[in-house]
């Protein structure tokens, strides 16, 4: 009773926006239709009144060589009644392993928005072959491969154009156990344009996690973002932190 009433003073007193666990996929892990739920908010009022609600969403199917990946991700918030976050994202992926060895290939699909960084629709299709680390780790897979990437603005003009482009794709996706309730999660992607390296985009994120109970997971989110070639008047980094709540769908 005392843990329920702590995590709920924490979700009602902290930045608490939610974001589902991005622990490697791993094919044959676990057996037909998995997946998690992740939900915060946060209510503040006095010298600033602002609010902000998160809701995050993973769908696993697994098979005994391939398995369906997909993650759905909204935000949205307000402060002294204007509008300052709303955005979202959604991702499938498909993933096929190479003849019993540790390389696996990787199709993928992905749509997003963000009103605040002035992209209307950012949509990517790509594939990927990535191989798996066994040693120190217990998940950790490195990859390869190319996107083609459309990113439109919500205004079109000289200085905010549609943007097409065919990128580079590499990433870095592990996770370690400390102990059986805690454990450390990381993604980073590297992704440069193939025609010019100095347009790239860089995304980190690392999840620290405690399990609570079998079905419930309390984490801190610390992510990293980086555009070298954002629309007119936005920032080329974004740095934010999470409290997050996770459900596992059993």
């Amino acid at each position: 009773m005392l843990k329920k009433s702590l995590l709920l003073s924490i979700l009602l007193t902290t930045f608490s926006l939610s974001f589902v666990s991005l622990e490697p996929p791993v094919i044959g892990e676990k057996k037909g239709l998995d997946g998690e739920v992740s939900l915060g908010g946060v209510y503040n009022s006095g010298n600033t009144d602002s609010s902000a609600v998160h809701f995050g969403l993973k769908a696993e199917y697994h098979e005994e060589i391939w398995m369906l990946y997909s993650i759905a991700s909204y935000a949205y918030g307000e402060s002294d009644d204007q509008k300052n976050k709303n955005n979202g994202l959604f991702h499938l992926r498909y993933i096929h392993n190479i003849e019993d060895t540790l390389y696996d290939y990787e199709l993928f699909a992905q749509t997003e928005f963000n009103e605040f960084q002035d992209v209307k629709m950012r949509n990517l299709v790509g594939a990927n072959i990535r191989r798996k680390i066994e040693y120190f780790f217990d998940k950790c897979y490195v990859g390869i491969g190319l996107f083609y990437s459309y990113m439109e603005p919500d205004v079109i003009s000289e200085v905010d154009p549609i943007y097409e482009r065919i990128k580079l794709n590499t990433y870095l996706s592990f996770t370690k156990n400390i102990n059986q309730y805690f454990s450390v999660t990381y993604l980073g992607f590297y992704q440069p344009n193939m025609e010019k390296f100095s347009d790239y985009r860089i995304f980190q994120m690392i999840q620290l996690d405690t399990i609570l109970t079998d079905t419930l997971t309390l984490g801190i989110d610390i992510s990293h973002k980086y555009n070298a070639t954002p629309y007119h008047q936005i920032e080329k980094t974004d740095i934010s932190s999470m409290i997050s709540l996770k459900y596992k769908l059993k």
